[in-house]
């Protein structure tokens, strides 16, 4: 695909309980920025359409969903909001959320977005994070992060899998913005290094 058929798009990475789906729905309501988050597409896919059923062929077994397969979800997603007019690939910049997550997807991607930046929320202090995830289990949203072992499990997942997906990207697109401060104070240092690479002639 060329540059020209190519979306332009920024990938938001962050480990659980950093608010990056927070983030990325404020950032996402920004003029010519579109958030896009993997979990929220499956979750749209209608179950009776072919790909539907071929998802749900692996998500009811609790089996991970292919690579191959995710991006064409993804794809066949983003290619509907276009057909509706939703989304231009001259007027937006994608805000992608959960996808790539493997290097497989890194590459598979690539065919369809121009990564402008990879922003990484990262919160060093896992304490703070501890019992920011304990917090969300109170409120019922993740009963299980309730206990401090899945939690580091979790966490070690995370780190395990995105490592490689940073490590498939030029150092000079990688910028990391401190998730343990206020949401706020992270809106702000987000949108000050969303600002340095969005263009400005949309």
């Amino acid at each position: 695909m060329s540059e020209q058929t190519r979306f332009k798009a920024i990938l938001l990475l962050g480990g659980p309980g950093c608010g990056k789906g927070t983030q990325g729905a404020v950032i996402g309501g920004f003029e010519h920025l579109c958030h896009l988050a993997m979990g929220d597409i499956f979750r749209a896919l209608d179950k009776e359409s072919d790909i539907g059923k071929e998802f749900l062929s692996y998500s009811t077994k609790g089996l991970l969903v292919p690579d191959e397969l995710t991006v064409r979800v993804w794809k066949a997603h983003v290619d509907g909001r276009v057909a509706s007019g939703d989304i231009s690939r001259e007027r937006h910049v994608l805000l992608l959320d959960g996808i790539p997550r493997t290097t497989d997807q890194v590459e598979l991607m690539g065919a369809h977005v121009e990564i402008l930046k990879v922003v990484h929320l990262v919160i060093r202090d896992q304490v703070i994070l501890v019992e920011r995830l304990k917090g969300r289990a109170l409120k019922g949203s993740r009963p299980d992060d309730a206990n401090d072992d899945v939690i580091r499990e979790r966490l070690r997942v995370y780190d395990e899998s995105t490592a490689p997906v940073l490590r498939a990207y030029n150092p000079s697109l990688i910028a990391e913005v401190n998730a343990d401060q206020s949401p706020f104070a992270v809106l702000r240092d987000l949108s000050d290094c969303l600002a340095a690479c969005v263009p400005t002639t949309l």
